[in-house]
């Protein structure tokens, strides 16, 4: 039986200044496409542990790694 996701809040900006910034967009991309965390890292190919620690914005995760799950949830990182 599939679980039902409940799609979070969407961030008003596309301006990350935060590392929790960058993780409510990942977590709203991803529950926008009614992915559970375990489907999303599955399909990613990390550690769950992993994308609940980019979705809180914890630091400690590696950039590559960062990059890599938002590419796949269709984000571009882009500096200025």
């Amino acid at each position: 039986m599939a679980k039902n996701v409940k799609v979070s809040i969407e961030p008003n900006t596309n301006v990350i200044l935060e590392v929790k910034d960058f993780g409510k967009h990942l977590k709203f991309r991803r529950t926008k496409e009614g992915l559970t965390l375990a489907e999303a890292s599955e399909l990613c190919n990390i550690n769950m542990r992993t994308l609940i620690r980019l979705e809180k914005g914890f630091e400690g995760v590696r950039l590559s790694t960062a990059i890599h799950v938002a590419k796949m949830f269709g984000l571009k990182v882009i500096l200025e």
